[in-house]
C-alpha cells in the first residue's frame, strides 16, 4: 500500500479505539507526523503498526500506556530516530508543491476580491500596475516569512502535544495561534508597503491573476501526482 492508502486505513482502525486510547495514540500520531523530513511511506507504516499493537493490548483490556510507557513522547523520539530521511527529490517535489499552492492562494484570492470589488462595487481598478523587480522580491520575501511561520507552527505544535499540564485553555492556545497568524499576515502587508518600486513597470487585467491562481494550483497537484508516483515505484 501507498502513504495515502495507509492513512485512509489508519483513520478506520483509529475509530475503533476507546477514549483513553485515542488520545494517547493520536499525540503519538502528531508527533512524530510533524517530522517531515522523514519518510512518508515509513512514517505512516509504523503508525499503523502501532495502532495495531494499542488495538490488539485494547482487546486484551490493556491500554496503551501499559504498552508503550508513561514516556510516550521519549518513545517517539526513538522511533523518530529509526525512520529513513525521506529521498532527496521527494523532499524538493514536495517544498515546490508548497510553494506553488502558497502563491496559487494569494494570486486566486488578489485577483478575485479586486475583479469583485471594481466589477460590483466600482471600487479600485479593472488592471494591476506593478514592477517586476520588486514583484519578485515580495514573492520571494513572503515565501520565506510562509516558511518561516510553517516551522515555527510544528514547533509550537510538538512541543504542546505531550504537555504534562493540562490546566491550559483551549482558548488560551487558540489565542496565540490567532495572535502569530495576524503577527504573520501582517509582516506579508508590510513587506508590499515599504517594498520600493524598481524594475520594469507591467499593466495586466486583475483577473489574470485569479487565472495564474488556477494554473499554479494545477501544476503543484501534479507535482503532488508526481511525488506519490515515486513513492509506487
Amino acid at each position: 500500500m501507498n502513504a495515502k492508502a495507509i492513512i485512509e486505513l489508519n483513520n478506520e482502525k483509529r475509530e475503533q479505539l476507546n477514549e483513553e486510547n485515542l488520545k494517547y495514540y493520536e499525540d503519538m500520531l502528531v508527533y512524530i507526523r510533524l517530522n517531515t523530513n522523514k519518510s512518508e511511506q515509513q512514517t505512516e507504516e509504523v503508525l499503523l503498526e502501532l495502532l495495531e499493537h494499542i488495538l490488539q493490548a485494547q482487546e486484551e483490556g490493556r491500554t496503551a500506556e501499559e504498552v508503550f510507557g508513561k514516556d510516550p513522547k521519549t518513545y517517539c523520539k526513538e522511533i523518530i530516530g529509526e525512520i529513513p530521511v525521506e529521498n532527496r527529490k521527494r523532499q524538493i517535489l514536495f517544498i515546490s508543491s508548497i510553494i506553488l499552492q502558497f502563491l496559487a492562494i494569494i494570486s486566486l484570492t488578489h485577483g478575485i476580491i479586486e475583479f469583485g470589488l471594481n466589477y460590483f462595487f466600482d471600487l479600485g481598478s479593472a488592471n494591476t500596475t506593478f514592477s517586476i523587480g520588486s514583484g519578485i522580491a515580495i514573492l520571494i520575501i513572503d515565501v520565506l516569512i510562509a516558511f518561516l511561520f510553517i516551522i515555527i507552527i510544528f514547533k509550537w505544535l510538538k512541543n504542546t502535544v505531550f504537555k504534562d499540564d493540562k490546566k491550559q485553555k483551549k482558548w488560551v492556545e487558540f489565542l496565540q495561534v490567532w495572535a502569530f497568524s495576524t503577527f504573520s499576515i501582517g509582516l506579508f502587508v508590510l513587506v508590499i508597503y515599504l517594498m520600493p518600486d524598481f524594475g520594469t513597470t507591467v499593466i495586466i487585467p486583475t483577473i489574470y491573476f485569479a487565472g495564474l491562481g488556477v494554473f499554479l494550483y494545477l501544476v503543484s497537484f501534479l507535482i503532488e501526482r508526481k511525488k506519490r508516483s515515486i513513492q509506487l515505484r
